[in-house]
């Protein structure tokens, strides 16, 4: 397996400086500009993710989800580097996973044909669709599972023109990268 490390250390360095006005400001552009997509318009089950520290923020995304009524669904890691995704809402319990996550408490979904759109984390993107993510594999185990349209959501520091890590064959590749740019300290 090719060493990621420190692409991954390079990316979360960029994410960890980022000040209290920015992550608020970027969760805000991604709100705005994942809901305007056709494809989260008209999608009733949406596999988002519930982002850690260090990753952009998503919980207006998920409360927006909610409030237009789709069905959210969360990540739920598994043994084997699989994981599972958890229907929630406001009601939902949440457990902390042993590498740190918070983790939905519930039934699987299984109905994997279902779901019209998916939010993939992630550390670094590049034009052509390519991802780094967290480095246990679990998203390119399980994204090949669904035809939902594969979106990513990065900061324009992340975003390359053609992938600055090692890439394999068993690496997914994206349908759509959204990248945020703009915000400037003042």
């Amino acid at each position: 397996m090719v060493d990621k490390s420190k692409y991954r250390a390079k990316a979360l360095i960029k994410l960890a400086s980022l000040s209290d006005q920015a992550r608020a400001w970027y969760l805000q552009k991604m709100v705005q500009q994942v809901t305007v997509l056709p494809e989260w318009r008209n999608a009733q089950v949406v596999a988002l993710t519930l982002a850690q520290a260090d990753e952009l923020p998503t919980e207006l995304l998920i409360q927006t989800a909610l409030l237009q009524g789709k069905t959210v669904l969360l990540p739920k890691v598994q043994l084997n580097y699989q994981m599972d995704f958890i229907p929630v809402d406001i009601e939902t319990k949440y457990a902390r996973h042993k590498f740190g996550m918070l983790e939905p408490i519930g039934q699987p979904f299984t109905e994997l044909d279902k779901i019209d759109f998916v939010l993939v984390p992630g550390l670094a993107f590049s034009e052509d669709g390519q991802r780094l993510g967290f480095g246990g594999g679990y998203y390119d185990r399980w994204l090949p599972k669904v035809t939902a349209p594969k979106v990513a959501v990065t900061l324009a520091e992340n975003y390359y023109p053609q992938a600055q890590w090692p890439v394999e064959s068993t690496d997914y590749r994206l349908d759509q990268i959204i990248v945020l740019d703009g915000y400037h300290e003042k």
